[in-house]
C-alpha cells in the first residue's frame, strides 16, 4: 500500500513561502541558536514563522525559547506551540518532554515524515528547520519531501568545523539543495576560513556572527536573544539576504 503521508506533507507545506534548513555537519557550532534567533528576527520584521526542531535525540529549540514542552492541541492535525507573536514551534519534545528518544535509521525517517504530515503551520510564511548535526536521514528525507528546500549552513572558523562542513556542502550539492549563505558563528577575530570555504563551494554570501559572552545568559529569554550581539548580527544579515523583502528573492 502506498504511504499517503508524502502527499499530505506537500499539502501541509503548500502555504509556506520558504522552507530553510539550518544545517551543520558538526555539533556545538550554534546551529539551534542561529535558527531561533533568525525566527525571532523574521517575526520582528513582520513575518510569521514556524520552527521545526528535527533533532530527535537532542531537541533544544524549546530551551532557547524558554518554552516548557507540552502536548499540542489538535485541529484536523497538530497545532505547533505558540512561542511569541509571529513564532510557533513543533518539536518531538512536545511529545517526549525531556525523556530520551533512541531511534534507529528507519525510525528516524518515519518520525520526520510523521511530524511533517501532522503539523498544521497555519498562517506561517517561513518554516525554519533546526537540523541535527550530520548528514543522515533527516536531511535526505527533507530534501526528498520538500522540493523548495534551501539550507543555511553553520560553521565556526575552526579548521575542524570548516573541514566537516565542506563535506556537508558536497552532499547538499548532490541533493540539489541551494545554499544562499554560510553562517560563520562565534567569530572572534577573523571569519577568513569560512569565507574561503564559501568561495571554494560557490556560496555567494557569508553571515558573520560575533562571539557574544552574554549569549548564554539570554537562553530561555526570546527578547534578550533577539537583542543580543548575535541576534542583531543575524537580523541585519537576513535583511541583506532579502528574507525580509516580500517573502522571496
Amino acid at each position: 500500500m502506498t504511504d499517503p503521508r508524502p502527499a499530505v506533507v506537500a499539502k501541509r507545506l503548500s502555504g509556506l513561502r520558504r522552507v530553510i534548513a539550518f544545517s551543520s555537519a558538526k555539533g556545538g557550532v550554534g546551529k539551534t541558536m542561529c535558527t531561533v534567533v533568525s525566527a525571532l528576527a523574521l517575526a520582528q520584521g513582520g513575518r510569521r514563522v514556524g520552527i521545526l526542531d528535527l533533532d530527535m535525540q537532542g531537541a533544544s529549540a524549546h530551551l532557547f525559547l524558554g518554552l516548557t514542552p507540552r502536548l499540542p492541541e489538535e485541529d484536523h492535525g497538530i497545532l505547533p506551540l505558540p512561542v511569541v507573536d509571529g513564532v510557533s514551534l513543533m518539536s518531538v519534545a512536545a511529545f517526549t518532554g525531556e525523556r530520551a528518544l533512541p531511534l534507529r535509521g528507519a525510525e528516524v525517517s518515519d518520525a520526520v515524515l510523521e511530524l511533517l504530515a501532522v503539523t498544521m503551520w497555519g498562517p506561517a510564511e517561513f518554516l525554519l528547520v533546526d537540523m541535527p548535526p550530520g548528514m543522515g536521514e533527516e536531511i535526505l528525507d527533507l530534501s526528498r519531501l520538500v522540493p523548495r528546500l534551501e539550507a543555511l549552513v553553520v560553521s565556526t572558523p575552526a579548521a575542524v568545523s570548516v573541514s566537516v562542513v565542506e563535506r556537508l556542502l558536497s552532499v547538499l550539492k548532490e541533493l540539489r539543495v541551494p545554499v544562499p549563505a554560510l553562517i560563520a558563528n562565534m567569530v572572534q577575530d577573523d571569519a577568513g576560513p569560512v569565507r574561503k570555504l564559501a568561495r571554494r563551494n560557490g556560496v555567494e554570501s557569508v553571515v558573520e556572527v560575533p562571539v557574544d559572552p552574554f549569549l548564554e545568559s539570554a537562553i530561555g529569554n526570546p527578547v534578550a536573544l533577539a537583542s543580543s550581539r548575535a541576534g542583531r548580527a543575524i537580523a541585519e544579515a537576513l535583511a541583506g539576504l532579502g528574507y525580509l523583502k516580500g517573502g522571496g528573492k
